[in-house]
This record gives C-alpha cells, sequence and structure tokens, in this order.
C-alpha cells in the first residue's frame, strides 16, 4: 500500500512537470537553443520573436557584432576556384617549359607585333590609295586618248563623204566643208560608223520619203541655197561664162550610183570630170 502511493505521487509530479515544462516552452522561458535564421516567424516562441529581425526574406537573430557568413561562403567558394584555376595555368606554364615571367615576355612580343604589324597596314593603305590613283589617272588618259582618235575617225569619215558630195555638185570644198560637218555627225550602226545628216538640234533628218538624208541630199540643199549656191559652178558652164547643158562627150553618172561609190571612188569619178544627174 505504501509503494502504490509513492507510485501515484511520482505519475502526478510528472505530469505536472511535463505541463509547466510545455507552457515554459510555449511562452519562451525554457533556455533552449535558439536557431540564428528561420525561414519563418511563427517558428520560434512568441516570448523570443522580438530578438530576430527581418533580412532578405527570412528572420534573422538579432546579435551585435555578427556577421552572415553567406557572404563570407561566396568569397571563400571564389577564392578556391580562383586558386583551382591558377593552378591550372601553373601546370599549362609547366608543361611549356617556360616560367610565368618568360610568358609575359611572349604575350608582350606578341602584342608589339601585332602593334607593328597594323602600323604597316596603314602604310599599305596608302600605297593602295596610291596605286588606285595612279591607276584611275592612267584610265583617264587612255580615255582622252581614245577620245581624241574617235574625233580623229569622225572627222576623216565626214571630210571624206562630204568632199566627194561637193565635188560632185561642182562645189568649192574648201568653202563648204565646214557648213557641211556642222550639219553632220558619225554614228555607230551594227559595228560600223556611218556619217549622219542632223538639223540643229542632233536629231536625224529625213527627206519626203521618209528616208535619212544623205551628205548628197544636203550638199544639193546648200546648192540650191541663195548663200552656198555662189560656192557651186554654174551648170553646164562653158568656157566665156555660157550656160547650158552638158556638152556631147560629157562624162555623166546617175546620182543613186554616184551615191553607192567609195568616197575614193567618188572622188576619182570627179576627177575624171563626170557629172552626177537624177
Amino acid at each position: 500500500m505504501k509503494f502504490a502511493t509513492k507510485s501515484s505521487t511520482r505519475g502526478m509530479f510528472r505530469i505536472a512537470h511535463n505541463h509547466l515544462v510545455g507552457y515554459m516552452a510555449r511562452a519562451g522561458l525554457l533556455l533552449t537553443a535558439i536557431p540564428m535564421t528561420v525561414d519563418a516567424i511563427d517558428a520560434i516562441p512568441e516570448a523570443q520573436r522580438g530578438l530576430y529581425k527581418e533580412s532578405n526574406g527570412k528572420f534573422v537573430l538579432d546579435v551585435d557584432g555578427y556577421e552572415d557568413p553567406v557572404g563570407l561562403k561566396s568569397a571563400l567558394t571564389k577564392e578556391r576556384e580562383a586558386a583551382k584555376n591558377a593552378s591550372k595555368q601553373v601546370a599549362a606554364w609547366a608543361a611549356l617549359g617556360k616560367t610565368p615571367e618568360e610568358i609575359q615576355a611572349l604575350v608582350e612580343a606578341a602584342a608589339q607585333a601585332e602593334q607593328d604589324k597594323l602600323g604597316k597596314s596603314g602604310e599599305w593603305d596608302k600605297l593602295k590609295q596610291q596605286m588606285a590613283d595612279q591607276h584611275k589617272a592612267e584610265l583617264g588618259k587612255k580615255d582622252e586618248r581614245i577620245n581624241v582618235l574617235t574625233k580623229s575617225l569622225e572627222r576623216r569619215l565626214i571630210d571624206a563623204d562630204a568632199t566627194a558630195a561637193i565635188a560632185a555638185a561642182k562645189g568649192v570644198p574648201m568653202l563648204l566643208l565646214p557648213h557641211v560637218r556642222a550639219s553632220v555627225k558619225v554614228i555607230e550602226d551594227g559595228g560600223d560608223f556611218k556619217v549622219q545628216v542632223v538639223d540643229a538640234a542632233g536629231n536625224p533628218r529625213v527627206n519626203g520619203k521618209g528616208e535619212f538624208l544623205s551628205i548628197a541630199d544636203l550638199v544639193g540643199e546648200m546648192r540650191q541655197s541663195e548663200v552656198f549656191g555662189r560656192a557651186f559652178e554654174a551648170s553646164g558652164t562653158t568656157g566665156g561664162g555660157a550656160s547650158g547643158g552638158p556638152g556631147g562627150g560629157s562624162k555623166v553618172i546617175k546620182q543613186a550610183a554616184f551615191d553607192a561609190l567609195s568616197p575614193k571612188d567618188r572622188a576619182a569619178r570627179m576627177k575624171d570630170g563626170y557629172s552626177v544627174v537624177e
């Protein structure tokens, strides 16, 4: 009976102790380990919540002189990574058989070589520009030469055709040739050069049939002109100035046949005393 009483007393004491401990724990009166950081303030007893402050979305114990080890851990990680890379570089230098100083000298020499290369590149750019300018000047001279040759060719073609037409019409080339030159131009037709009669605006002239006017047609117009007609021999003149038709035995050639001749043959016909008739 005495034993049962002691057992009951111990049980009641244990229950009372547990209730007291639970109450003190809930009230924050127990001296238990306090976490430095918690995600939610509800995890801390209400009596101890005033000891915490919010930082970066978490609650940290507010202790003077305490430094959050997160930054230190990050710095330590970076230093370890740097040391690891340095070890790799040292191993690479060792594999090359060069000291860090020798490697640095090689790097500086390469940089200087690149600088020298850029300097020479600038000189090369100047040389290229000089070559381009010289080439441009040479092309200009060639173009000028081509223009001179073209004008010479055009003048020879015009003079040959005009002289033959003027001679065929019994005109004076020295007087009429400058005026014929001013009324014609040379064109390229199918790879060949031809003399074409043009108006004051440089447009081709045509006759009543819609055909291009020939130099012979132009000279014929000049012969009928009161101004230029004086530079032609009067039709059918003989010694003493008498006029009339061509005398017996005179040489004649049809206009169409005369136009079909080359300038050289036209001049030969005129020299032989031929007269051009329609």
